[in-house]
């Protein structure tokens, strides 16, 4: 099955998307153990998730919370700042997360605070790696039939018909024993 859809953008247009196309608030879900940490030790916290992508945003307004996950350049030890970056605007944080969402390319855009952890962010259509991914061949539609074997219609001779019993000596179950 493909990865993405044929007509991406028209399915970017539709109702799912719509609610994501303006800023909208979100916040960053911090872990439990670093709610009530010092600012910095925070900071320090959301710089290492977003390093591992194991970070996540949430809108707000309906609840829906996207990870974050970052191209890495090989030997890379953080985001670069086209995708992470912290030195735009004093105490925010300016995040671009590709992904594909739904079969659609598309980017989430965030604006964070870093006092608060609450920003803006927006879904747009992803272009480039919409382009990228339509260019791509897709190989697993076309392994699949040959690594899936089909399944038999008729039943092993190795399994015993369902009427007898499984082990020597093993009378079969009637109704009346339960």
């Amino acid at each position: 099955m493909p990865k993405v859809h044929e007509d991406q953008k028209n399915k970017f247009e539709e109702d799912f998307f719509t609610k994501f196309h303006k800023d909208t608030e979100v916040k960053y879900v911090l872990r439990k153990e670093t709610v009530d940490g010092p600012k910095e030790e925070r900071i320090a916290h959301l710089k290492k998730e977003l390093r591992d992508s194991t970070s996540h945003i949430a809108f707000k307004a309906c609840g829906t919370n996207l990870p974050l996950r970052f191209p890495m350049a090989k030997n890379a030890t953080a985001p670069s700042s086209e995708y992470a970056d912290f030195d735009r605007e004093p105490d925010k944080v300016h995040l671009r997360s590709p992904m594909i969402l739904n079969g659609v390319c598309c980017s989430l855009l965030v604006v964070l605070d870093l006092n608060t952890f609450d920003g803006m962010g927006h879904l747009e259509f992803d272009e480039e790696l919409a382009t990228k991914q339509a260019e791509t061949p897709n190989d697993v539609v076309d392994i699949l039939p040959r690594r899936v074997p089909a399944f038999p219609t008729q039943p092993s001779q190795s399994m015993p018909p369902m009427s007898q019993p499984v082990w020597e000596g093993q009378k079969p179950l009637s109704d009346s024993t339960y």
